[in-house]
C-alpha cells in the first residue's frame, strides 16, 4: 500500500512544544499521527480527541496518559539482551550451521 501524506497547520511554538513531548516518548510526528489514526479507525469516533473543559486538568492529564500508555506495547523477545553477533550465532545454530 502506498503511503499518503497528512498535513496540518499550527503555530510554530505549539509544534516545537509538542515535538519535545513526542521526543521524550521516543516518537516522531509521523508515528504519533499514525497512532492517532489507528485509534480513530479502531473506535470509529473522534470523541477521545475532544477536550471536556469541565473535567479538572489532573483528570484530563490522567486520561491522556492512559491513552498514550495504551498506544504501543514493546514485545519482548529472547534477542533483547543479545548483541548482534550473539543473535547471528543463535540464528546460525538454529539452522544447524554451527
Amino acid at each position: 500500500m502506498a503511503d499518503a501524506m497528512v498535513t496540518g497547520r499550527m503555530p510554530e511554538q505549539k509544534k516545537q512544544r509538542g515535538m519535545r513531548v513526542l521526543q521524550r516518548s521516543g516518537l516522531n510526528a509521523s508515528q504519533a499521527v499514525n497512532l492517532m489514526f489507528d485509534r480513530l479507525i479502531e473506535e470509529g469516533s473522534a470523541d477521545f480527541l475532544l477536550q471536556d473543559d469541565l473535567k479538572p486538568a489532573a483528570e484530563r492529564w490522567a486520561s491522556a496518559a492512559s491513552f498514550v500508555d495504551g498506544l504501543s506495547c514493546k514485545r519482548a523477545t529472547r534477542f533483547d539482551t543479545m548483541t548482534k553477533a550473539e543473535i547471528n550465532l543463535d540464528r546460525l545454530a538454529a539452522k544447524g550451521l554451527v
